[in-house]
């Protein structure tokens, strides 16, 4: 059978299933090309139709043999490798995975292979199976006789250990579970809870006091907000954070006062968000998240006082007729008021400054954000983007990952004449490992899932610096000001890569983040290991959590699926990903190339979809996402993680690779695919050209040296 020319064996194939063979899948015999059990060579098995019995099976294998006739080469003779070296040969194998028992034939050869045959002649391995060592398992000796003979061993089914169903962790059953209390938020207008405080002041604590045990009508906002989030008959308000609003004294009302009657009028790019109207508890708040001044979080800005005109101002819109609409109207209005006035009161109290004193203000608040639209954000993003890849010696000691006040720091003491910037205010983002990453996640995963009305302006497609913003409100967290949140090309591309802390894949991560090359030029990205390593100083891994020694997949390479539910599990609790158009897992000696990826994705951004990328083969279960590169949309990827679950209990992934199953699961769950041929070159698909100016990416290129040598060279041609 491995002398007959392809079309011959293709026919025999094709006539055996018309008639009648449904309960068995086409499997490639070509074996990986260079043996490593990393690499995802997927001609997987694909399942038939039909009921799925032993019985049935057995038949069905039976008359693929009678069809196309029994193959006679032992796992023991070297003539074995004939059957590897034709590249046509595709075998035709049933789904059911038997591990050999004593008393067998394939025992005896697999023993045989274990303790003589690879001993005595290693060479017979080498090439037929490559991922077979002295000391590997009796499973993957029977995976390569597997591959060399089907008719003499079944497939083997994965090692025990790493098929214990009690330690299959889905991404909700992480190996640390952060018991996070939700962060604090003081109502504001145009929230449900400030309506509903503000309802509890004016009327729930005159008709029903009972329900409001310690307060009485001259009792403060926030102590309302408290008693509402302690009732389980209401849930719209979040708990109130502790605040303190500046009086007439405190260095922070000075700081206040000055910015209201000098820093906004003649400094208004410093105060961005706010104007000549803002009110006073307003502007405290942006000099405490900004940092400017020493003020703490102020107090709601509520007169009771104010309310109450607004509310008999309503009771005479009603005694006159005007509807309910109306009155809600009048109290909007009185309530828009109350800022305003404050702001007029608190402003000539103040009075004039001494000069010197101005001039010290002056100096404190002299930080200041980019403004869009101006000189000096348009330096920032250049600089950010093509001035640093193109001119890097312009940004001494910047790199890729410096952030956007970096580049305004430099900018601003640079002071090139028509290109100036305000010196930038302190910021920190925060970073895995830290607290606050932690609760910013965790807002984002599980937060605003839970109670999206107490996160007014926030959703589970907010940036991560949008978040740290909103919990810097509260003093339980170690939330600091983060840094302006960089551009994004779109479509966005949050990219992950998945290695082994030991091996030559470190190195080549590391001669990546140091380029700002492949995944590292995605608008966000993540890596992720067995271990937590500081591949450089800006790129840390994510930690997968430990699993049993992977088994033998149905094409003899890892049987890695368990090890990617986990890899995937770890980025759902990352949670950025969902603020992108796109995920993207490519392997750490995939060349790959952003800008062209996008180009490839943007026709399908939007959608829920995953791409598939290799048409090595034709028939059932072609074309396939290979796992060099596997692009999925946001809606794909949630898609998978609302049913993940179901696709762990209802498939048979145990002997699969992670790039079948993920497949598999998305078309099980009812996400599309699209196939674009061009998107990967890659040598064990249909071949790997770097130069031909057309794929995304470029798989396998084991060293930096020959990383970056495709690189250049698909990179040049994309320059001509």
């Amino acid at each position: 059978l491995a002398r007959l020319p392809a079309p011959t064996v293709d026919a025999a194939m094709e006539r055996s299933v018309r008639e009648g063979c449904t309960h068995v899948a086409y499997q490639s015999s070509l074996l990986h090309e260079d043996g490593t059990d990393e690499e995802q060579f997927t001609g997987r098995v694909i399942e038939g139709q039909g009921p799925r019995t032993p019985r049935v099976r057995s038949v069905a294998l039976f008359a693929v043999g009678a069809t196309i006739g029994g193959i006679l080469l032992l796992a023991r003779h070297p003539a074995s490798q004939d059957f590897s070296r034709n590249a046509h040969l595709v075998s035709l194998v049933a789904t059911h995975c038997h591990t050999a028992v004593e008393g067998e034939t394939c025992y005896i050869d697999v023993r045989w292979a274990m303790d003589e045959g690879i001993v005595g002649h290693p060479e017979w391995y080498e090439t037929v199976c490559p991922f077979v060592k002295p000391t590997s398992e009796f499973e993957q000796f029977q995976a390569c006789i597997y591959k060399i003979n089907h008719t003499k061993c079944a497939l083997p089914c994965n090692p025990a250990s790493a098929l214990n169903q009690s330690q299959v962790e889905i991404h909700m059953e992480a190996d640390v579970v952060i018991d996070e209390e939700h962060p604090c938020h003081i109502a504001e207008k145009g929230d449900d809870c400030y309506a509903s405080v503000i309802d509890a002041m004016t009327n729930g604590i005159l008709e029903h006091a009972e329900k409001y045990p310690g307060l009485t009508s001259t009792s403060t906002f926030e102590e309302f907000q408290v008693a509402l989030f302690n009732d389980p008959a209401s849930t719209c308000c979040p708990r109130p954070c502790e605040c303190h609003t500046a009086g007439e004294g405190d260095t922070c009302w000075e700081h206040v006062i000055w910015a209201q009657q000098k820093g906004i009028p003649d400094k208004p790019d410093w105060y961005a968000g706010l104007s000549n109207d803002s009110s006073f508890e307003a502007v405290q708040a942006f000099l405490y998240k900004s940092g400017k001044g020493t003020c703490s979080l102020p107090c709601a800005a509520v007169d009771l006082s104010q309310i109450e005109d607004a509310e008999s101002a309503n009771e005479k819109n009603l005694r006159g007729g005007a509807g309910d609409d109306a009155a809600a109207e009048a109290l909007a209005e009185a309530l828009q008021q109350i800022g305003s006035e404050e702001e007029d009161t608190l402003g000539k109290a103040g009075g004039r400054k001494e000069d010197e004193q101005a001039e010290e203000e002056e100096e404190e608040g002299e930080c200041a954000a980019a403004v869009p639209g101006t000189m000096c954000y348009k330096d920032i993003v250049y600089g950010m983007g093509d001035g640093i890849h193109k001119n890097a010696a312009w940004y001494p000691g910047l790199n890729k990952f410096s952030t956007f006040e970096d580049f305004q720091s430099l900018i601003h003491n640079k002071n090139t004449p028509g290109h100036t910037c305000p010196k930038p205010c302190a910021c920190r983002t925060a970073e895995l490992g830290e607290e606050c990453y932690e609760k910013v996640t965790w807002v984002l995963r599980e937060g605003i899932p839970a109670h999206p009305d107490w996160y007014k302006g926030l959703n589970a497609k907010s940036r991560f610096q949008e978040v740290q913003a909103r919990l810097m409100e509260d003093n339980k967290t170690t939330c600091k000001m983060p840094c302006t949140a960089p551009n994004w090309t779109s479509p966005s591309l949050f990219c992950f890569s998945v290695f082994r802390s030991e091996g030559y894949e470190v190195d080549l991560v590391k001669a990546q983040v140091d380029q700002g090359a492949g995944i590292f030029s995605c608008d966000e990205f993540v890596v992720l290991s067995d271990k937590e390593l500081p591949i450089t100083k800006q790129v840390r891994t994510l930690k997968i959590p430990p699993s049993d020694k992977v088994g033998v997949s149905k094409d003899g390479t890892a049987a890695n699926t368990l090890i990617f539910m986990k890899a995937w599990g770890v980025l759902w609790q990352d949670a950025r990903w969902q603020a992108h158009d796109w995920v993207i897992k490519a392997d750490p000696d995939a060349v790959v190339l952003v800008e062209r990826l996008r180009s490839h994705l943007k026709p399908h951004t939007g959608k829920n979809v995953y791409m598939k990328n290799c048409q090595k083969y034709f028939g059932p279960g072609w074309p396939m996402m290979f796992g060099s590169l596997e692009a999925l949309s946001t809606q794909a990827l949630d898609t998978y993680y609302k049913g993940a679950d179901r696709c762990r209990s209802d498939l048979e992934w145990q002997a699969w690779g992670e790039d079948l199953f993920m497949g598999r699961c998305l078309d099980m769950l009812g996400a599309s695919s699209e196939f674009d041929g061009t998107l990967i070159g890659d040598n064990v698909c249909k071949g790997a050209d770097c130069g031909d100016g057309v794929s995304a990416v470029y798989h396998p290129f084991k060293s930096a040296e020959t990383w970056f040598q495709c690189y250049r060279q698909a990179t040049e041609q994309v320059s001509t």
